[in-house]
């Protein structure tokens, strides 16, 4: 019989060789996942790591008027970039020497100077070492072809091909269109390390309103890198492509003629289609070519074109304000006539409307005499609307000028769209710390003190009174038609449109309407502005026609002028011929008179 000892040695060996098997299985179980789970998760994070996903521009959209004409355009551009991974060093500091001692080299060569700094070449090597580096954008075919025959000098430099903005009409409705710079490139985030290359995108204008319109959808590009971030592959996984067109309103024709008749001048001018708000044009001046902005806006341009003390080449169409002067008056006639007062009611001018000791003038200095409202809008009477602003009060002054949409945007499709100042109280403490007198009441009558508008919110005006509904302003021809109906009833709105005839028909504004193919109605104004040495004159002219049944309604102010019937009538005068003709011809210009 065995012993108890020798029993107790037997279980000892079986335990151990238990735990060895056990061990055995582990360890099996153990190589079993790392060769073939874990395999597969490193395989797949080491090609995470090595995988760039670059998200590359799409071309943009170009920008048409609405008969085709191509205003902004796509052109193909050629750039010489630097590729980093030629130029691998040991340390960053030492490859971002080396980068930017080849792009002095090959400067020197193309004869071309390179805006690329220390900073900016670090800046790319550390943040976006798996792209190429473009030293020299938008090259011309002289440095191209230079750089082609020396190519073999100089290992880990290219030509890219990529595209640039164009607009093959210049300056024509600049302000309009606007123009595009490039974003920076960035890092999307996220573990894989995505890039985005530099894209256009708007800065100004409807290129700005309607970039994520215009913009193209990305493409995108898988770039293989080595342990240090540097690209060893590239391969498209899908293309980019291009945006859609944006058609607009804007008639070629119509804003060559609006854009004639500004040059030399400082001023705006705003037509539009009274019937659904379409702007025909839309201009301001002076004007620039936006070519010179394209591939990018360099400091000086910026200076000259945006930063000047002068501000000469603002947008005067529909962010600057200016005070309306006698056009107003067409709104103090709607609103005396919504208070009660009969249009055929006289006051009588004496020449001067004083108001305790305030005295303002009429423009005919020895008076009108006794004069209605008909004849006081033909005459631009400061007096009779004087007295009559005074009679009605200022609540129902404004009342009617906010019903004309004054005092508040328009709503147009445009980045740009001042609401310009219906004046109360209530403005006048918080802008000037002043109370309000009754003479401010009388200058707002006329259109001036605090009253400031913009030339399209008075086209917008002008056509609302040809019409009786007021529309909100579009560029894009696309773009939702808004109108709604005055709150004026017909019989006061005949008075006025009566009275607006009568100023071209033998009135102030009289040349606005010589030799046209169309019945037109108008009205003038000048507005003073300034004191002593700066005072001068901005003249205006808003009119609407066919009389009968309005197909554009337009306003135009010039800065500096002698008057609205001298200066700002004879421009919109031919502005209308270019619309409808001479007199002698019995159909208007296809394109506006008949949409």
């Amino acid at each position: 019989m065995r012993s108890e000892a020798s029993i107790s040695s037997d279980l000892t060996v079986l335990a151990i060789g238990a735990i060895f098997v056990a061990g055995l299985v582990a360890l099996g179980f153990r190589l079993a996942r790392v060769q073939l789970v874990d395999a597969a998760k490193h395989s797949y994070d080491g090609a995470r790591q090595s995988i760039r996903t670059v998200r590359t521009a799409g071309p943009r959209g170009r920008i048409l008027a609405r008969d085709g004409t191509v205003l902004a355009d796509n052109r193909a551009s050629v750039s010489i970039a630097v590729n980093p991974e030629g130029f691998q060093r040991r340390t960053w500091n030492d490859t971002v020497l080396a980068i930017s001692n080849a792009v002095d080299a090959v400067s020197a060569a193309i004869g071309l100077r390179s805006t690329l700094t220390a900073g900016a070449i670090s800046r790319h090597v550390r943040q976006q070492l798996a792209r190429p580096l473009v030293a020299w954008r938008d090259v011309g075919d002289e440095a191209i072809a230079r750089f082609a025959e020396r190519a073999g000098e100089f290992p880990g430099f290219s030509c890219i091909e990529t595209e640039e903005r164009v607009y093959p009409e210049g300056r024509l409705a600049a302000h309009v269109i606007g123009f595009v710079g490039r974003r920076d490139a960035e890092s999307v985030g996220g573990e894989q390390f995505n890039f985005r290359d530099k894209e256009m995108c708007g800065r100004e204008g409807l290129e700005a309103f309607y970039d994520s319109y215009l913009r193209g959808s990305q493409g995108e590009l898988q770039v293989t890198v080595d342990a240090r971030g540097f690209a060893v592959e590239e391969k498209t996984v899908s293309e980019a492509r291009r945006g859609p067109d944006l058609r607009l309103s804007i008639d070629v024709a119509v804003q060559r003629a609006v854009e004639r008749q500004l040059r030399g001048e400082r001023g705006a001018c705003a037509a539009l289609d009274p019937r659904d708000g379409s702007v025909l044009a839309l201009a301001s001046a002076p004007a620039y070519d936006l070519n010179i902005l394209v591939p990018q806006l360099s400091p000086e341009i910026n200076e000259r074109l945006f930063r000047n003390a002068r501000n000469d080449y603002r947008n005067r169409a529909c962010f600057e304000t200016y005070a309306p002067g006698s056009t107003f008056k067409t709104v103090t006639a709607l609103a005396g006539l919504g208070a009660g007062v009969p249009p055929e009611v006289s006051y009588d001018c004496t020449g001067v409307f004083e108001l305790g000791g305030m005295r303002l003038h009429c423009a005919r200095r020895w008076g009108h005499g006794p004069i209605d409202m008909r004849h006081a809008l033909k005459e631009s009477c400061n007096t009779y609307f004087c007295n009559l602003g005074c009679d009605i009060g200022t609540n129902a002054l404004f009342s009617a000028a906010r019903a004309m949409g004054l005092g508040a945007k328009t709503g147009i499709d445009f980045p740009q769209d001042s609401a310009g100042v219906v004046p109360s109280a209530e403005y006048k403490r918080i802008s000037y710390n002043l109370p309000w007198y009754a003479s401010d009441l009388a200058h707002a009558a006329i259109g001036q003190g605090q009253l400031l508008v913009t030339p399209l919110q008075m086209a917008r005006v002008a056509g609302a009174i040809g019409t009786g509904y007021l529309v909100r302003p579009r560029l894009g021809a696309d773009a939702p038609v808004e109108r709604t109906p005055l709150p004026f009833p017909e019989r006061d709105l005949a008075v006025v449109r009566e009275g607006m005839c009568m100023v071209v028909d033998g009135g102030t504004g009289k040349r606005a309407g010589e030799g046209v193919a169309a019945a037109v109605a108008g009205k003038t104004g000048t507005a003073e502005v300034g004191l002593g040495a700066t005072r001068r004159k901005n003249v205006w002219f808003i009119a609407y026609a066919p009389a009968e049944r309005p197909t554009v309604a337009i306003a135009m102010v010039i800065e500096n002028g002698e008057s609205g019937g001298g200066t700002a009538a004879p421009k919109v005068n031919a502005v209308l011929k270019s619309i409808f003709g001479e007199a002698e011809e019995l159909e208007p210009r296809v394109g506006v008179g008949e949409r």
